[in-house]
């Protein structure tokens, strides 16, 4: 599996120093601090995030602001907000939610939270964001994930994929880049109470390659097994989004890693830091991401499987190239 960029320490290691971190931050009064973190829990991909958005920030900006962090897990969002903080980082969908309820005028930059997330949290809201208000998201362009199967299976013309409820938004431009490039797109319609297998088993079938889309996390859960089991059964390779997918049975999974998302995060404030007069810009994809490839489903594949190493640098020239 590929990881960009390689960070040597381990696990514990930053689930150890992240929590010192937090120990000694909540220990300082919060005035001291010019950058709000707000994570939506304790979950490990939370304290990575902001642990690697925290480490890149201090190397990147000569008399790095502070830090404060609340953890939303355990503990409440106070009445009013600082103003002393000059920025403040929502961390996944729910701190999302709570800071564009908890109102004010300070800018927001929301990351690790999927598009379709941010968006939705935005428009429950009484007005529009007053305040400059952008978002890092988690998901992947569809244009990557497309770029990713072609170059596993070249020859592969007939793409499928199933719509959710979440995903269907995504529906009108997944068919516009797949006839762009020559694709025919089968897909279908799957809700909570449908049956799995009665709706997978005719979108998968006759086709070279199955896409996994993330949708709501109770019907990601429900289909993936089916998806792998169907797809193994009729030899059709599975793109998925995430290691998890990978590990289960997809041939390939595109995804951005909390580390990837933290680096990507920390150069952004770090420029807007920089920049007085600058806006946090637009709502945009990740810049950074990881890919990991299964190579025992390959060989029952039948696929001459590139390394990882390639497979990144391939897409990297494919998007420097249309830029």
């Amino acid at each position: 599996m590929l990881k960009r960029p390689v960070r040597k320490q381990g696990i514990f290691a930053t689930l150890s120093t992240t929590g010192l971190l937090v120990l000694s931050l909540l220990m300082c009064p919060v005035t001291q601090a010019d950058i709000l973190l707000l994570l939506s829990s304790d979950a490990s991909y939370y304290l990575e995030t902001a642990d690697s958005l925290q480490d890149t920030v201090n190397k990147t900006l000569p008399g790095n602001p502070g830090f404060s962090i609340i953890n939303l897990h355990k503990t409440k969002l106070p009445e009013h907000q600082d103003p002393h903080y000059q920025l403040i980082v929502a961390i996944g969908s729910y701190a999302t939610r709570e800071v564009v309820n908890w109102g004010g005028d300070i800018p927001v930059l929301s990351i690790f939270t999927p598009k379709n997330a941010y968006e939705s949290a935005w428009s429950t809201h009484d007005k529009a964001p007053a305040r400059q208000a952008s978002a890092i998201f988690l998901d992947q362009p569809l244009s990557r994930v497309i770029t990713l199967a072609s170059l596993l299976k070249p020859e592969a013309t007939r793409f499928s994929t199933i719509f959710g409820p979440v995903s269907r938004g995504l529906e009108a431009e997944l068919e516009t880049l797949t006839a762009e490039r020559g694709l025919v797109l089968k897909h279908g319609y799957l809700d909570r109470e449908d049956n799995p297998v009665s709706v997978l088993r005719p979108v998968v079938s006759g086709t070279d390659l199955f896409i996994a889309l993330p949708d709501q996390a109770v019907l990601n859960r429900a289909i993936a097994k089916w998806i792998l089991h169907l797809s193994f059964q009729q030899k059709v390779p599975v793109i998925g989004f995430s290691k998890a997918y990978t590990v289960a049975g997809a041939l390939a999974s595109i995804f951005s890693s909390p580390d990837d998302i933290g680096r990507q995060a920390g150069e952004h404030i770090s420029q807007w830091l920089r920049n007085p007069e600058s806006t946090l810009g637009e709502p945009q994809y990740p810049r950074y991401f990881s890919i990991s490839t299964n190579p025992a489903i390959a060989r029952s594949l039948g696929i001459s499987l590139p390394s990882d190493s390639t497979l990144y640098t391939s897409i990297q020239k494919q998007e420097q190239a249309v830029k």
